[in-house]
C-alpha cells in the first residue's frame, strides 16, 4: 500500500496527506497551492500554512469523506480492507469524493473531460441492485472510485437526455441515487415528502424525485456539489465539508451525545466563516425548528454542511437528509442536538429556545418568531402539498401516518412557545 496520497482540485494539487510511522494522517499543502492567487483551505478546521498536520484534523477532515457503518462493512469486504483502515479505503474509492475533491496516488492524474464516461443504468439492473443487495457504491467495476460519506446505501449517478447514468473513469455525477431500505420502509418517500415539505416552506433544500420505475422506490436527489454545465460534460464540481469537517470531530463523534459538534456551536462556527451570516444563521435555526416538526432526530453536524463557491467563500449549503425518524419505532426519539440544553422534542417548548437565543447572543424575539413561523408555515402548506403528492405518486403508504404526526408536532411547538408554558 502506498503510504501517501495526492489531494486535487481539479487539476491542480493542493497537498498531501500520508500515514507515518505511528499510523497518524499527515497532511502538507503544496507549495503550489499555497502560492495560488484564489487559494483557500480546504477545510475551517486545515488553515493554510507551511508546516504538515499530523493527526487530529487531517484524520478527521479526510476521514469523513467515506461511507460509515453496514455501507463501509460491505465495501471494504468487498475490496478486501480492515474496516478500520480509513487510508486504505480512501486509495481505494477516493477517487471521487463529496466536493471538489480527489485522492490519487502519485503517479495518478485526474482524468481530463476527453477520457469521461457514462454508461446508461437500466431500469433492469437497478431493480438488481435492489434486490441482490450489490455493493452499490462498486456497481461501476475498476473505473469507479467514487467515495460518498454517510451510512445509507446510494450510487451517484448522471442524469443525461432524461435517463440514469453511470460515470465512469472519474466522470462527475449529477445526482445522488438513494437505494430503498428494507430496515426502513419506505425511506425514500418519506425523504421526499419532508423535502418537498420544506421546499414549500421556503427553505433551500436540494431538489429530489422519487423513481417509481422500481420496487421500492429509490429516491433522486440533485448534488448541491455541481452545476450544471454546457459543456460536453454534465456538470462542474464545488468544494464543500460538512461542520464535523469543519469542526474537527471523527464521524463516530458526529451526535452531540457522543461528545460530537453542539447546535451551538455549529451556529457559530457558521455565523463566523459565511458571507452572509444574517441570512446563514437564522437558516440553521429555522432548520432545527423544522426537526422539530416533522420528528427528525438525526439532525446532526454531518447533516449540515458549508459550499465554498470561487475564490473559497463560504456560504450554507441546500439542506439534505431531511426524514421523519420517528417515524420508524426503535429509533431514537431525542434530538441529535440539543435546544437549550434538552433532547427530548416532548420538553422543549419557550424557554429552552430562550436558553438557545442568549447562547448565541441573539434577540429571544427575533428566535421565538422564527420557530412560530415554521409551525405555522407548516400546518398552513401540508394540506396542499399532501395532496399534491398523491396525485404525483398515488395514495402512497407514508400518507397514512406521516402528514397527521408532522400536524400533531406543529401544534405542539406552537402551543410550547405560550408564555403560560415556559
Amino acid at each position: 500500500m502506498t503510504s501517501a496520497l495526492v489531494v486535487w482540485f481539479g487539476a491542480e494539487v493542493v497537498g498531501r496527506v500520508r500515514v507515518d510511522d505511528d499510523a497518524r494522517f499527515c497532511f502538507a499543502y503544496d507549495e503550489a497551492w499555497l502560492a495560488r492567487e484564489a487559494r483557500f483551505p480546504i477545510s475551517l478546521s486545515l488553515p493554510l500554512r507551511a508546516d504538515e498536520y499530523v493527526g487530529g484534523a487531517a484524520h478527521t477532515f479526510f476521514g469523513n469523506l467515506l461511507p460509515e457503518g453496514i455501507v463501509r462493512q460491505a465495501v471494504c469486504a468487498r475490496l478486501g480492507i480492515s474496516p478500520d483502515n480509513d487510508f486504505a479505503l480512501l486509495q481505494a474509492i477516493g477517487g471521487e469524493c463529496a466536493g471538489a475533491l480527489s485522492l490519487l496516488e502519485p503517479a495518478q492524474r485526474p482524468a481530463t473531460p476527453d477520457e469521461y464516461a457514462y454508461e446508461q443504468l437500466t431500469t433492469r439492473r437497478l431493480q438488481d441492485v435492489i434486490d441482490d443487495g450489490v455493493v452499490p457504491l462498486l456497481i461501476g467495476g475498476a473505473s469507479t472510485r467514487l467515495s460518498l460519506a454517510g451510512a445509507q446505501d446510494k450510487i451517484p449517478v448522471a442524469v443525461l437526455d432524461g435517463a440514469l447514468h453511470l460515470p465512469l473513469n472519474a466522470a462527475p455525477s449529477t445526482h445522488i441515487l438513494k437505494l430503498p431500505n428494507p430496515r426502513y420502509p419506505h425511506l425514500p418517500a418519506n425523504e421526499a415528502f419532508v423535502l418537498g415539505l420544506a421546499r414549500r416552506l421556503g427553505f433551500d433544500v436540494v431538489d429530489a424525485e422519487l423513481v417509481t420505475t422500481t420496487e421500492p422506490a429509490s429516491l433522486l436527489v440533485a448534488r448541491y456539489d455541481r452545476v450544471r454545465s454546457d459543456e460536453p460534460w454534465p456538470a462542474w464540481r464545488l468544494h464543500q465539508e460538512d461542520l464535523c469537517q469543519a469542526t474537527g470531530t471523527p464521524p463516530l463523534r458526529k451526535y452531540e451525545a457522543e461528545g460530537g459538534p453542539t447546535l451551538v456551536r455549529v451556529t457559530t462556527v457558521i455565523r463566523d466563516s459565511v458571507y452572509r451570516p444574517l441570512v446563514d444563521v437564522p437558516r440553521v435555526l429555522a432548520w432545527q425548528a423544522f426537526n422539530l416538526v416533522i420528528g427528525n432526530s438525526d439532525g446532526h453536524a454531518k447533516n449540515l454542511s458549508v459550499l465554498y463557491a470561487d475564490g473559497g467563500a463560504k456560504r450554507l449549503a441546500p439542506f439534505y437528509d431531511l426524514v421523519s425518524t420517528r417515524e420508524y419505532k426503535g429509533l431514537d426519539r431525542k434530538l441529535a442536538m440539543a435546544i437549550g440544553g434538552r433532547h427530548n422534542p416532548d420538553e422543549i417548548g419557550r424557554a429552552e429556545w430562550v436558553t438557545l437565543s442568549r447562547e448565541l447572543r441573539i434577540a429571544e424575539r427575533v428566535v421565538l418568531d422564527l420557530v412560530a413561523d415554521v409551525g405555522e408555515r407548516s400546518l398552513e402548506a401540508l394540506p396542499a402539498w399532501t395532496e399534491v403528492f398523491r396525485d404525483t405518486y398515488g395514495d402512497h403508504p407514508v400518507l397514512q401516518t406521516l402528514p397527521a404526526a408532522v400536524t400533531r408536532r406543529a401544534r405542539r411547538v406552537l402551543r410550547s412557545l405560550s408564555p403560560a408554558r415556559a
